[in-house]
């Protein structure tokens, strides 16, 4: 029996949703209406990474519309009951191994668990209510996210994108985009962009890459933007460019079974990081 890689088994089912959204017939699972990120319902932490991109993608593939997920034993735990006959999805978590005596770092490897969303469970508590839809809250809201992250953003002309030379953001005007939604979440992109200058995150994927490194980076600020999005209780949209890189990202993953994971934590902690400058922020005004 061969044995079970689970960078290869998560790396399969990112490329199937992607090879559907380059033949037109996908509807990114990252840019959600309403959106919200997957939860554990025990214990009403988020999930982060890798696993907010797969429990997405499980969504959308099997019409759930709870973000509620827990294993089957932590549904027992609450009182509730996983239906007879209904499929697990897998979640992936991180177990540290033993210190390396050569270099002193600490090794971990993912390990593969199991979880039920809300919808495939019998009493389940009652879900809060869902985030309202929110078109212009977001210049009393969206607005000060993006002030208190300290970034300077010039509006003007048809293009976004982040400038590293100038560290700075240039995007367009805000009524060049058809919804609200659509200039936030482009913003949201060009900020996790911008996270990564090497004052802050310093983040550099060319060692990790090489040639495909820019492809690798345009994934996790698409990524960083639907995890921010979400967080923010916005909806996230495609950037202007999101069509153009379905075939570089199928490329980078075919070929690099544990690249969506590298992409994804890195945009995790991009979206981390923006959101802790609000209270850094915060507390110097």
């Amino acid at each position: 029996m061969a044995q079970f890689d689970i960078h290869t088994a998560v790396t399969n089912a990112i490329i199937q949703t992607l090879e559907a959204g380059e033949a037109g017939q996908w509807h990114c699972p990252w840019h959600r209406k309403g959106g919200s990120l997957p939860v554990n319902a025990k214990t009403g932490r988020a999930y982060r990474g890798i696993n907010t991109l797969m429990l997405w993608c499980e969504a959308q593939s099997r019409g759930f519309s709870d973000s509620r997920w827990a294993t089957y034993k932590q549904w027992q735990e609450m009182g509730a009951q996983v239906k007879r006959g209904e499929r697990s999805s897998l979640i992936v978590f991180f177990k540290e191994l033993c210190e390396d005596e050569e270099d002193g770092r600490r090794r971990v490897v993912a390990r593969a668990s199991y979880g039920f969303n809300a919808s495939q469970v019998e009493g389940v508590p009652e879900a809060g209510e869902p985030l309202p839809a929110s078109e212009w809250l977001l210049p009393e809201v969206f607005d000060g996210f993006v002030e208190r992250t300290g970034a300077e953003v010039l509006h003007g002309g048809d293009a976004a994108f982040y400038q590293p030379s100038q560290d700075r953001i240039v995007m367009p005007p805000r009524d060049r985009f058809p919804t609200a939604h659509g200039y936030a979440s482009t913003m949201l992109h060009e900020l996790t962009h911008w996270s990564g200058h090497k004052s802050r995150l310093d983040r550099d994927l060319t060692g990790r890459f090489r040639t495909q490194a820019y492809a690798a980076e345009e994934l996790v600020a698409e990524l960083g933007a639907a995890f921010l999005a979400a967080e923010l209780g916005l909806e996230a949209e495609p950037h202007p460019t999101h069509a153009s890189y379905i075939g570089s990202w199928l490329k980078l993953l075919r070929s690099d079974p544990k690249a969506i994971f590298t992409a994804a934590s890195a945009a995790s902690r991009a979206a981390g990081y923006l959101t802790s400058l609000q209270s850094e922020m915060a507390q110097a005004a």
